[in-house]
């Protein structure tokens, strides 16, 4: 069809934006959604990690590993990202909480309970395929819309290629953010009319109790080819309770009024999270960002910041003061001409550490960093080895429960295989990495060995 030659049609297809309507991608599982289904039953299996110890100027190689398990299956594709673990929602016993993962070449979301300790050492798990989404990404939940209802979700998809092939459609969106409940999907971003039609590719989305969510608009390509709307975008929404609007919205800025957009050489906003509130101010939060730029795996821009953010009821978000954070993983850690690829990070129930992950090939792990300095404590590493084939396996996403040396503490790592080779099959793990157990950051005996 040539839009050029029915421009009235356009014009009903601009006005109407992108709807929850049927042929659209997006939509819940009528049988599993509140995960109440059998589901089928899988097998994380055991898969010993590297702990790695920062001193500051080098990493030195312990003699201690780090005891993880890995669910691989067929239906992943190759692409994993967003997992989110419900802590409150964890039995007693239980290995690890339910988890939340998507499948970005596939279309689908899934949930991951009932995680329990299985005989041989392995994690025997069900997992249920609880919605349809237009190449999703990250999720963030909100309270049901019904007393004794299942919790909803935020989703962020983006295809940059446009064609969305799930749910037995051919939908041309790139993306936005849409809210998903037990009987439909809302869209809430991008806004305009125009915008929505065509959709924005967004990577992550994570609100604050305030009701103010922030999306970042980001592509894989990003520095590499054109990218100019790759921006960090604020909603203050219809309740943060229910956030089935935006009621006002519009690009972050930082201290000094610039729009927190792409900028050649830099790259843009890749993933982002939400710190700690103020405890003197409830309206005053951290938050933390995680700039990549170029589509590559070994060379390529990364940065991080912390910023302050000051919201109100009546207007935009205001940032208050940005530092440089992290310099020890995007500075320090690889050799000058190398990048980290700074991804998604989620800080500890201490508050004590944020953990952080990196999808370029000279640094590919998970990084316990320390939340005030950003300074680095250790990483772990080997996780690109976990699917023994040819194709590179990187971290695309991590959430966990607990802290450092905590019993019943888990990450949850998400990963995907090297994007250019989806035609010629590859697969995605999902892992869950034991992190309760005490290790000390400078393990007694070590092997000095720089890593690069």
């Amino acid at each position: 069809m040539v839009f050029g030659s029915a421009p009235a049609l356009l014009a009903t297809l601009l006005a109407a934006g992108h709807s929850a309507e049927a042929g659209q991608v997006c939509r819940p599982t009528p049988d599993c959604f509140d995960g109440r289904c059998l589901g089928t039953p899988v097998e994380f299996l055991p898969v010993d990690l590297q702990l790695d110890s920062w001193t500051g100027l080098s990493y030195v190689r312990s003699n201690t590993s780090v005891r993880a398990h890995s669910l691989v299956q067929k239906d992943f594709g190759i692409f994993l990202h967003g997992p989110k673990l419900r802590p409150k929602q964890r039995k007693p016993g239980h290995y690890a909480p339910p988890l939340y993962v998507s499948g970005s070449l596939v279309d689908k979301i899934w949930r991951i309970d009932d995680i329990q300790t299985a005989p041989a050492g392995a994690v025997a798990a069900s997992m249920k395929f609880v919605s349809w989404a237009s190449a999703p990404s990250t999720m963030w939940f909100v309270p049901p819309a019904r007393d004794g209802g299942p919790e909803r979700f935020l989703v962020a998809e983006g295809n940059p290629f446009f064609l969305n092939p799930g749910n037995h459609t051919s939908e041309m969106w790139a993306g936005g953010v849409d809210l998903v409940d037990e009987e439909k999907c809302t869209t809430l971003f991008p806004v305009s009319a125009l915008d929505r039609f065509a959709g924005k590719v967004v990577n992550t989305v994570e609100c604050h109790a305030s009701g103010y969510c922030f999306f970042s608009v980001w592509k894989f390509y990003d520095d590499s080819l054109p990218s100019n709307d790759d921006c960090l975008y604020w909603c203050q929404t219809s309740s943060p309770d229910d956030p089935t609007t935006c009621t006002q919205s519009g690009i972050l800025t930082d201290e000094s009024g610039k729009q927190i957009c792409h900028v050649s050489g830099t790259g843009a906003v890749h993933g982002f999270m939400l710190g700690k509130t103020d405890v003197n101010n409830s309206n005053s939060f951290d938050m933390l960002l995680l700039y990549t730029g170029k589509g590559t795996f070994d060379t390529g821009e990364s940065h991080m910041e912390m910023l302050k953010i000051v919201v109100s009821n009546d207007g935009a978000p205001k940032t208050v003061s940005r530092r440089a954070w992290g310099t020890d993983l995007t500075n320090k850690s690889i050799q000058v001409g190398h990048d980290v690829g700074c991804d998604h990070a989620w800080t500890d129930d201490d508050g004590k550490y944020i953990w952080v992950g990196s999808f370029r090939e000279k640094n590919d792990g998970v990084h316990m960093m320390d939340y005030d300095t950003g300074k680095l404590v250790h990483s772990i590493h080997g996780i690109s080895s976990v699917i023994p084939n040819s194709k590179y396996t990187y971290v695309s996403g991590i959430d966990g429960t607990g802290s450092w040396g905590k019993p019943g503490s888990v990450l949850a790592v998400a990963t995907c295989q090297k994007y250019g080779t989806q035609l010629t099959g590859g697969e995605s793990a999902m892992l869950l990495i034991n992190i309760s157990q005490g290790v000390t950051a400078a393990p007694a005996h070590v092997t000095t060995e720089l890593i690069v």
